[in-house]
């Protein structure tokens, strides 16, 4: 695990090298806990593939969620959904926190055999502040996820699972409600976002166009592109952008077995000069360039 670097500028824009959080062992157990760990964050841009929920006991750390300024301390309950971009700033020697990692195999099955939930409300804002009571709650049903997960040979064991991450996760959106209401974050700009952030993991490939994304919220590309600003103040074409060269530089600097033009394909790209020209204009150097220099940091 890297070093982490404390008392960095703020600056929201992206770092020169994302990386994947990555959890071996999870994509077998289907949830994984990290009880009192320091997060992993690198000190640099970093997206998971796994539905990431942390408990803060003790300790503080602030950065970015979707480059939007966020910060944690003890009892906080932060939820990090599947391919959005964070960004570690500073955290404090003491700080730890217990981590329960789901993979997406997982989180597939549990939305289709229980109640479905709305996870819209953690894409703007990812932290709940809860007592220390509703912790501790929470970190119980943790320890009995991470027992029944060890029991590989147990006949019953992925249907327990289910029905525990069921638990945790009813309870997490339960105690989340009184947050909701007293920060009034239904407002219709955040909902309209926040369901483009919905709709963009799911087409950033096929679609990079602000017109697909209005259509599909029954907006008109007009007031859809006024809202996104309002209430982010970026376009809805800069978010779009963002995204997709998040992604870029993560397929570039950790997939050597692909080559350029396979990342721009992979990404929707038709051919290889109408990406360089897309990253380039984003990041501000080619993907070649970006990929060799990323390769001789390693």
């Amino acid at each position: 695990m890297r070093p982490i670097r404390k008392n960095m500028p703020m600056n929201p824009e992206p770092a020169a090298t994302p990386v994947s959080f990555e959890v071996p062992g999870v994509e077998q157990q289907d949830v994984l806990v990290l009880k009192d760990c320091k997060f992993p964050y690198y000190s640099e841009e970093f997206i998971s593939k796994n539905l990431v929920i942390g408990i803060v006991s003790s300790g503080s750390s602030r950065g970015y969620y979707d480059k939007q300024p966020v910060s944690v301390g003890i009892n906080t309950v932060s939820v990090i959904l599947p391919n959005h971009i964070c960004l570690e700033q500073e955290t404090s020697d003491d700080y730890r926190i217990t981590l329960v990692i789901f993979s997406p195999r997982f989180m597939e099955e549990i939305v289709a055999k229980t109640v479905h939930r709305n996870y819209i409300k953690y894409h703007y804002e990812p932290n709940t502040q809860l007592t220390t009571g509703q912790c501790r709650s929470l970190l119980r049903i943790a320890e009995g996820l991470e027992e029944v997960s060890k029991l590989t040979d147990m006949p019953n064991r992925h249907e327990m699972l289910i029905n525990l991450a069921d638990v945790f996760l009813t309870m997490m959106s339960y105690y989340r409600t009184e947050q909701d209401a007293a920060a009034g974050w239904v407002s219709r700009g955040h909902e309209i976002y926040n369901k483009f952030c919905d709709l963009l993991v799911k087409h950033y490939r096929e679609y990079r166009d602000v017109q697909f994304y209005a259509t599909q919220l029954h907006l008109t590309s007009k007031h859809f592109s006024k809202v996104v600003f309002l209430t982010t103040g970026h376009t809805a074409s800069y978010w779009i952008e963002q995204h997709i060269a998040v992604q870029a530089q993560h397929l570039l600097r950790n997939r050597r077995d692909m080559s350029v033009q396979e990342v721009g394909y992979f990404l929707g790209f038709d051919e290889l000069a109408h990406f360089s020209r897309y990253f380039k204009r984003v990041v501000g150097v080619s993907p070649r360039q970006y990929r060799n220099e990323a390769w001789e940091e390693q």
